[in-house]
């Protein structure tokens, strides 16, 4: 009886231990972009929770509007322990000072090694020495080619730069019945600040300078512009909705352009939606240099956080050798870790070597202003490309309004 009135309190304790637990285990959430890629990253999930059986979890995917209905949760102190944050953003939720710092974790864990990593994706979540997340992939932007177009213009090499990538998109398009409408487009574009990035970097200019200077009205970014829409306007590119379709990937799929620029991410969905279509890559053509822009992901968390211990362990196995590797076989984005990326294979693989290649002088995207106040310009972008509007025009115009976004 004695044993018993000591084990029924212990009992109790477990119990109500046990229900808490269940109740309100630790959460990660992510972004909704495709089943392919939800289904990838549960099984990477399935994969830590072999390792850690021990750290129960909820996972809860953010379908539609990750960014803000995210920032609402954080603002709110009700965001996950563990979450996807975009490079371009990190600036912002660092001077928001919601992001649990982590460099005591690292420091206190011998086996993580920090070299590994692609220099550029690590300091993208860092600010003055203190890192706020680890980088779990990344994917730059590369030339995709719909090989049967380019026999059929006899075409055997691909565009080295500006010049040629024109060259190469007049003899792509093409009215093939014969009814005075263009039917195969040279290029897809998008009127989007993230495609048009990489041909203000390779004309030497910037979204926005070290100091936090705006450069969208400087002559580098104004050139790289004026020659990216002129594509459009001369009729050698075209963009999705002109052709009934929502985004590039389908414009190519669909061989309704011979070119296009995207990452990694087009390559399952070419396979799965367009696999009959025969594609290569090749690396951007270059400006007065060269330069692409690589898109990266952060796992972190909140300072809000109960459950950071757990987080952290979570997010040093993802973000480690094996999570990434899980992650990233795939090759839906590319591994942060060198070593990884030479385990998969990528380096001597014919197509995500040219990614690899191109990571070499890719830049990420960063900004320091809200994602509101770099929502904006793609209003300024689609007045040009939907309007007409002169690309110096738009841009004067739409400055002052990015300039309140500022976070200096």
């Amino acid at each position: 009886m004695k044993h018993l009135i000591i084990c029924i309190p212990l009992i109790i304790v477990l119990a109500l231990s046990s229900c808490m637990q269940g109740e309100k285990p630790m959460r990660i959430s992510s972004w909704v972009s495709s089943p392919a890629e939800t289904k990838m990253f549960r099984n990477t999930l399935d994969s830590f929770t072999i390792a850690h059986p021990e750290i129960v979890f909820d996972f809860e995917p953010i379908p539609g509007n990750y960014s803000e209905k995210l920032q609402l949760m954080l603002g709110t102190n009700t965001g996950p322990d563990l979450f996807f944050l975009k490079g371009y953003l990190a600036p912002s939720y660092i001077s928001f000072d919601i992001l649990e710092p982590i460099n005591y974790y690292i420091e206190a864990d011998s086996s993580i090694n920090l070299d590994d990593f692609f220099p550029p994706l690590l300091d993208a979540f860092n600010k003055d020495g203190i890192q706020y997340g680890l980088p779990k992939d990344f994917a730059p932007y590369v030339l995709f080619y719909n090989k049967a177009m380019f026999k059929e213009a006899q075409l055997d090499s691909m565009p080295k730069n500006w010049e040629e990538l024109e060259y190469f998109a007049q003899q792509l398009t093409k009215d093939k019945d014969n009814d005075g409408k263009t039917d195969q487009f040279g290029l897809v574009i998008e009127p989007s600040t993230e495609m048009l990035m990489p041909f203000v970097y390779q004309n030497e200019g910037s979204f926005q300078s070290a100091d936090g200077k705006l450069g969208i009205t400087d002559p580098s970014f104004i050139e790289a512009l004026e020659f990216y829409y002129g594509l459009y306007q001369k009729g050698l590119a075209t963009i999705p909705t002109d052709v009934g379709q929502g985004w590039n990937g389908d414009t190519f799929g669909r061989e309704q352009a011979a070119m296009c620029f995207s990452g990694g991410w087009l390559i399952p969905f070419l396979k799965l939606s367009y696999p009959d279509v025969d594609w290569g890559v090749a690396p951007l053509p270059m400006g007065k240099t060269k330069a692409t822009v690589a898109f990266t992901t952060a796992f972190a968390m909140p300072k809000s956080s109960k459950f950071k211990n757990d987080a952290w362990q979570m997010m040093n196995y993802l973000t480690g050798p094996k999570g990434m590797k899980i992650w990233t076989q795939q090759g839906l984005a590319l591994p942060s870790r060198k070593s990884v990326a030479e385990k998969n294979g990528f380096y001597d693989d014919p197509v995500y070597s040219v990614f690899m290649e191109s990571a070499e002088y890719a830049s990420t995207l960063q900004v320091e202003i809200s994602e509101r106040g770099f929502e904006e310009i793609s209003v300024a972008l689609q007045a040009i490309f939907f309007t007409g509007k002169k690309p110096l025009e738009a841009m004067e115009n739409i400055k002052p309004r990015i300039e309140k976004y500022s976070l200096r």
